[in-house]
């Protein structure tokens, strides 16, 4: 049995895979379980908190689980969306139940590159929603589909066949999208406010991805949403498990890895459009962050 974490700190996803007997050999940051019998598992019969996101659909049978110490009980056809640092905890499971699962980090949305004018893709997981939708058999067949869909592009990468990222990566997409659609029908609003730290938050992502390309100060973010940045850092660090600093460094690598792909940019072009003072400073940046030179960099991916 898992040795549970103490009151407040974060279970990271690669320990809670780890705690489940399974391997995750890619951490991508997204990893899919289908056909679980639940009854097999006592990780998650005590509280704890995930730096994850977490989708559950259960096939057969029937559960009890607490998230923020609200019970819900789940039966066949249902979906519960867990956001991550939700305390949560497993009941009661029938031993006939079957579940299927998916989680997925922050990181991982910021590398498939999730774009700001796409966040309504995530905006049912927010406090204003119920998290516990009771779907068609239709529906969560459909859903079902979806899942074993990403756990054949997971296996696809770890074959490494072609373009197996790429697959992998719009498959995700198109699992948001089903969501995102189903949940124009099974949402129930409980909350039309989100709390005013949530709220934040969201706007600061926003801004963000926004402006990450000449705006990399925590200040002059928080100047925009008219707090201390001390005050942003704490907030931010409490709803994603990163500082934050830390969002915004991840997604001013991740766009410089992506230019860096591109071969008719040269290293001080890519410094000039992410308005880095010189390509030296650019250099040293992505070095910290990455452990490679830019040049390094990319001559892994030749």
């Amino acid at each position: 049995m898992t040795q549970r974490k103490e009151h407040g700190e974060i279970m990271k996803q690669a320990e809670f895979i780890r705690s489940t007997g399974l391997e995750d050999p890619l951490g991508i940051g997204l990893f899919v379980s289908t056909d679980i019998n639940m009854i097999e598992y006592d990780h998650v019969k005590s509280n704890f908190r995930s730096d994850f996101t977490s989708i559950l659909l259960i096939q057969q049978g029937k559960m009890q689980g607490n998230l923020d110490r609200k019970v819900y009980h789940l039966e066949a056809n249902d979906l519960l969306l867990i956001p991550p640092h939700t305390m949560k905890k497993s009941v009661a499971v029938d031993k006939s139940c079957i579940v299927s699962g998916l989680n997925f980090t922050l990181d991982f949305l910021v590398e498939i590159g999730l774009p700001a004018t796409k966040m309504e893709l995530y905006d049912y997981f927010t406090s204003k929603y119920s998290p516990h939708w009771k779907l068609s058999p239709a529906d969560a067949q459909l859903m079902l589909s979806h899942f074993r869909q990403v756990a054949a592009r997971i296996e696809d990468m770890k074959e490494k066949q072609p373009f197996a990222r790429e697959k992998l990566q719009h498959t995700f997409l198109l699992f948001l999208y089903e969501l995102a659609a189903l949940s124009t029908r099974y949402t129930e609003l409980i909350n039309p406010a989100v709390s005013r730290k949530e709220s934040l938050v969201i706007r600061f992502t926003n801004l963000v991805q926004a402006h990450f390309k000449n705006q990399r100060n925590v200040q002059q973010y928080a100047e925009q949403l008219f707090v201390t940045a001390k005050y942003l850092t704490e907030t931010v660090k409490e709803f994603t498990g990163k500082s934050a600093g830390e969002i915004i460094d991840d997604y001013v690598v991740l766009e410089a890895k992506m230019l860096l792909d591109n071969p008719k940019l040269s290293v001080a072009e890519i410094a000039e459009i992410l308005h880095f003072s010189d390509q030296s400073f650019f250099g040293k940046y992505f070095k910290r962050h990455t452990g490679h030179s830019p040049k390094a960099f990319r001559a892994l991916g030749q």
